[in-house]
């Protein structure tokens, strides 16, 4: 595979999906999903993309992946992949997608952008479905600044923030030095232009943040 000539802007481009040619997420997406590209595993997305582009690209991303797509009114198939449908403001649905798809390695949230149901999406989805050491992306964060009272897809925008939402997990990933539990086993936290990306911690991360805090006596 060439991967300069497919690389995550390239394909990107190919399949004209506004990850790259609007977002431009290419200038950070390599650093957490360029690991997975010879890898077999699962790849859950929330939303397509017009004309099925992120699909589409995520296929020859990672030619030997699984590409499972949840989209509120797309259904598509085919040999590594399937778009069915379902709507993340709808706990049942996220239920029956860990249940259709099971454990993945990458899970993407480009659903309704809404922030409360990209809250209870990442609730639901990062410590029922998400493989530990993996990665979870969160797109168009952009709407926790808009006015309250804006409609997205014939939902309100509301009042809760996406981003105040992770403001503690800094202090939770440090857990061994404070009070707060690390309760989702948080490994890292990235805040880009327009997208959270939150990686979950290995089963050696759990064990080594699991040890009594050598200096606890300062505390």
């Amino acid at each position: 595979m060439n991967k300069e000539k497919n690389s995550f802007y390239n394909l990107g481009k190919k399949y004209n999906t506004d990850k790259v040619t609007y977002h431009r997420y290419d200038r950070f997406y390599p650093l957490f999903l360029e690991s997975y590209r010879d890898k077999e595993f699962k790849l859950f997305e929330i939303g397509c993309g017009a004309d099925k582009a992120s699909f589409q690209m995520w296929h020859e991303y990672f030619p030997l992946s699984s590409i499972y797509v949840m989209d509120i009114s797309e259904e598509h198939k085919t040999e590594r992949g399937i778009v069915f449908k379902g709507d993340q403001s709808k706990n049942k649905d996220l239920v029956q997608a860990i249940e259709k798809v099971g454990k993945c390695n990458v899970i993407i949230d480009d659903g309704s952008h809404i922030p409360t149901h990209q809250i209870n999406t990442f609730n639901e989805l990062f410590p029922n479905m998400l493989e530990y050491g993996g990665t979870y992306i969160i797109e168009d964060i952009e709407a926790s600044y808009w006015n309250p009272k804006e409609d997205l897809y014939g939902y309100q925008v509301g009042y809760e923030n996406i981003i105040d939402y992770f403001s503690s997990y800094p202090h939770r990933i440090n857990s061994e030095y404070c009070n707060l539990k690390n309760n989702f086993n948080i490994s890292t936290i990235t805040f880009a232009h327009n997208c959270i990306i939150i990686k979950k911690q290995t089963l050696e991360e759990i064990e080594l943040t699991s040890r009594e805090y050598r200096f606890k006596h300062f505390l």
